[in-house]
């Protein structure tokens, strides 16, 4: 196996290079947004992002281990497919960002044979934006499988961003209450059963109130960091949005569960998920969405 180490570092450095050319997009005002198919919008930041990050990839990856291929969400994936994959999001939350949303984030992991072993999450404007400042403030977040969950704060320089000390992430105490703070999002990527599922939840009374940012990293960093006690994601997300999170959420000491209430293994591009407190509280959502 490749040093988790050595590929964290290469993560890092990939979506740090994405998070400045979505700021330098926005700096410019050259953000245009259209529609790649007929229910999902990208943007210019989004295709400029991916770019720089498999600019990365393509530099670090093959010194590392030329079995690696690659997997993008606007570029597609380099190198022949098979056990070991790189992924990255370049923007998640798209919608969120259209609309000059600052939870956006910028994420990138690694999996072997379907396991996640690596997850960055960075979020450059999550703290202070950049239509306050050009010195914006966010944070950066990675984990290691076995080696923890750290978080680091940004500041962009107008060339990079410098970052803080890194601390370990743990999980909050969960809330002693039977109706929680919770993300359980409906959208236009989601089947019919999946609706269902998260209509359930909502006229279940398990949900005392309703967040959400737009994106699936944001949404588990405030479920990792406070904001809202659960994410029930029953079918809106995807491998390159959820994989990342997954890896930080389990670390910090979250239950992350598919709907076997198990971690989940992507040998397949969506599926359902949940990212909870503990495992009594992952129950329950479960079972309120009738499974």
């Amino acid at each position: 196996m490749p040093d988790l180490n050595q590929i964290a570092d290469v993560l890092i450095s990939a979506v740090l290079a994405g998070g400045r050319e979505i700021l330098a997009a926005r700096l410019a005002g050259t953000v245009e947004a259209r529609y790649k198919d007929a229910k999902e919008v990208v943007t210019t930041a989004d295709q400029n992002s991916d770019a720089a990050i498999l600019a990365v990839f393509q530099a670090r990856f093959p010194a590392i281990d030329p079995e690696i291929s690659f997997h993008l969400e606007e570029s597609g994936i380099t190198g022949t497919p098979g056990a070991k994959i790189a992924g990255a999001d370049p923007l998640d939350g798209t919608n969120h960002f259209a609309t000059n949303g600052t939870s956006y984030s910028v994420m990138a992991h690694y999996v072997e044979d379907g396991i996640p072993l690596v997850g960055v999450v960075f979020q450059p404007e999550v703290f202070l934006p950049l239509a306050e400042t050009t010195s914006c403030v966010g944070r950066l977040v990675f984990a290691t499988t076995g080696g923890g969950a750290f978080v680091q704060r940004s500041e962009f320089t107008g060339e990079g961003f410098a970052l803080r000390k890194a601390r370990r992430v743990v999980r909050r105490e969960p809330p002693q209450t039977r109706a929680y703070v919770a993300c359980v999002p409906f959208g236009s990527k989601m089947s019919d059963a999946e609706r269902e599922r998260a209509a359930r939840v909502h006229a279940s009374g398990i949900i005392a109130s309703t967040t959400g940012v737009g994106g699936a990293g944001g949404n588990v960093m405030l479920s990792i960091f406070g904001g809202q006690d659960v994410y029930a994601n029953f079918g809106a997300g995807e491998d390159l949005d959820l994989i990342p999170p997954q890896v930080i959420a389990h670390e910090a000491g979250l239950t992350v569960w598919d709907l076997n209430r198990k971690l989940p293994v992507w040998k397949v591009r969506k599926q359902p998920f949940i990212v909870a407190p503990d495992a009594v509280i992952a129950e329950r959502f479960l079972q309120a969405a009738g499974l």
